[in-house]
């Protein structure tokens, strides 16, 4: 299989643009950018996320058992290309605080989801992360959206009730 070729393939489906956050062992905010998140259950709420084994945050998120997922609105294309970026540290200068339930969020946010983590599936070279929503919050904001490679919002007017 042509591993660049089949990206492109999965990359002609629009997703939604997401933040996941958690904080590490210390105390210490950790997040990344996704775009493999899904609703799966609405009794109990319990969402979804992939997330890539080989990346930085990716112990802090299999260690902890709480995350916050920001669905990003169409203002915040330059926080999803920080936290999908190298630099160390991608909270340093991002304004957030932590939920009552212990997650970082981000201001601005289309929708937040606190979570707990419901369950762990282990899925080649991700892992997708079941989390059952404790608390949420969404403003009437257009999300940022993404596909073949390009972010743009999702302007219908229907899309911001």
């Amino acid at each position: 299989m042509d591993v660049a070729d089949y990206r492109r393939a999965l990359g002609s489906f629009p997703t939604g643009v997401t933040i996941v956050t958690a904080f590490d062992k210390a105390g210490q905010p950790w997040g990344l950018t996704a775009n493999s998140f899904t609703s799966v259950s609405l009794a109990p709420p319990v969402i979804s996320v992939c997330i890539a084994k080989s990346g930085r945050v990716f112990p802090t998120l299999a260690a902890s058992g709480r995350f916050a997922v920001n669905i990003l609105s169409e203002s915040q294309q330059d926080l999803a290309m920080h936290f999908s970026s190298d630099v160390e540290n991608r909270f340093d200068g991002t304004q957030w605080h932590a939920s009552e339930g212990g997650a970082p969020l981000l201001p601005g946010a289309s929708a937040r989801m606190d979570c707990f983590v419901h369950s762990r599936v282990d899925a080649g070279d991700h892992e997708i992360l079941l989390g059952e929503v404790s608390r949420y919050d969404h403003a009437p904001t257009p999300p940022l959206v993404y596909c073949r490679g390009a972010f743009f919002a999702a302007p219908q007017s229907e899309a911001l009730q």
